[in-house]
């Protein structure tokens, strides 16, 4: 990660850890027996280059680069849900009509 502000740690415990909780972006994730298991972003602003840029950083570790692009505008687009699922992993996205954007990333079953 570029922006150092939004710099993840190379360790942390197991249970529901918020990692950046700075404006405009907020950063989750779910670890068990030190393997994560849900990770969220949650951001007021989806369009700011800031959220672009910390979650551009899974796109691309997870090789979904084009795929949860297009999910994510579908998602700004019409103010709700869109999903889909790139190498084994599911990327929900919820809007709110607030514009009020959230990314959950989990296996998919």
């Amino acid at each position: 990660m570029r922006l150092a502000p939004y710099k993840l740690p190379t360790q942390t415990a197991d249970g529901t850890q918020t990692l950046v909780a700075t404006a405009p972006i907020k950063l989750s994730m779910v670890i068990s027996d030190q393997r994560v298991t849900k990770i969220t972003i949650q951001t007021t602003k989806p369009q700011s280059t800031e959220y672009m840029q910390v979650f551009e950083g899974f796109e691309f570790g997870f090789e979904a680069l084009g795929t949860w692009i297009n999910t994510y505008h579908r998602s700004t687009s019409t103010h709700g849900p869109a999903s889909d699922v790139v190498n084994g992993i599911l990327a929900s996205y919820d809007t709110t009509s607030d514009n009020v954007l959230t990314v959950s990333l989990t296996r998919a079953d």
